[in-house]
């Protein structure tokens, strides 16, 4: 029988082709469910049918994508301290993972703690106050990491919502993360490794 993906038949025009797995870890995974927040948000624009219900798929998808990012900052964050020598106090790169696949870090609020305190011990930029604000604002709206994957999940008191504006903060926030911390793990990791290849 095999498994799912695997049983479909070959598509008629490559066009309609993707290719299983071709991700970069989460760094990747998390830009396509931004993207994907991109799309409902487009549909949700479009206006071509009743749109309310696409609020919590949209809301969902980007919220994803920044934890994700998050996670993926640790990673690299955690192996920057690894390589800079500052490990003695530090969690082990196996321990991190672990402690990132858990069930509790769904919670988008204690990974930007975490990721905040690393960027500081390696006395880099930190996420900026108002993107660290938002994220505790989020944290609060959503504190299991599932107030937008049901319906009756969500708790709050509002009845309308601007969701090109709601929209903006997510995509803020996540290119903070993904386009600005990332970028600047990668540049500081490759200069921790060109530092021990010289010295």
């Amino acid at each position: 029988m095999g498994d799912l993906l695997g049983s479909l038949p070959e598509p008629s025009d490559w066009q309609d082709i993707a290719w299983v797995g071709y991700y970069d870890g989460d760094r990747s995974l998390a830009s396509g469910f931004a993207d994907a927040g991109d799309a409902v948000l487009a549909a949700w624009k479009s206006g071509s049918r009743p749109n309310d219900p696409l609020l919590l798929p949209l809301i969902f998808n980007y919220r994803h994508g920044i934890e994700l990012a998050l996670k993926q900052a640790i990673r690299q964050a955690i192996r920057c301290v690894h390589q800079s020598g500052q490990d003695s106090c530090a969690p082990t790169i196996s321990e991190v993972e672990a402690h990132l696949k858990s069930r509790q870090r769904h919670r988008v609020g204690p990974l930007a703690q975490q990721l905040a305190g690393i960027l500081n011990q390696l006395q880099l930029t930190g996420l900026p106050p108002e993107t660290l604000h938002w994220l505790m604002r989020l944290q609060q709206l959503d504190p299991s990491g599932e107030a937008f994957r049901y319906a009756n999940h969500l708790n709050t008191d509002a009845e309308a919502i601007d969701v090109v504006r709601l929209a903006a903060f997510f995509r803020e926030a996540f290119d903070v993360i993904h386009g600005g911390v990332l970028t600047m793990l990668d540049v500081h990791e490759t200069h921790l490794y060109d530092m021990r290849a010289t010295g």
